[in-house]
């Protein structure tokens, strides 16, 4: 399986990075708002983005 074409580049991450950045600016802003649940969901939005970075070295790289 190629995986070094633009399209599964796009699919694997840019489209989940961009959902990962927004869990990340829901979790601040609830934090500012001084929601009790806005640390856990930027730490999701965080593990989601380290997610990525291990399927960019693992399987892209």
């Amino acid at each position: 399986m190629d995986l070094s074409g633009p399209g599964i580049t796009y699919v694997f991450l840019i489209i989940p990075t961009i959902f990962a950045l927004v869990v990340v600016g829901q979790g601040m802003v609830k934090i500012t708002k001084k929601e009790g649940d806005g640390p856990i969901i930027a730490l999701v939005g965080c593990g989601f983005l380290g997610l990525i970075a291990l399927a960019y070295f693992f399987f892209i790289r």
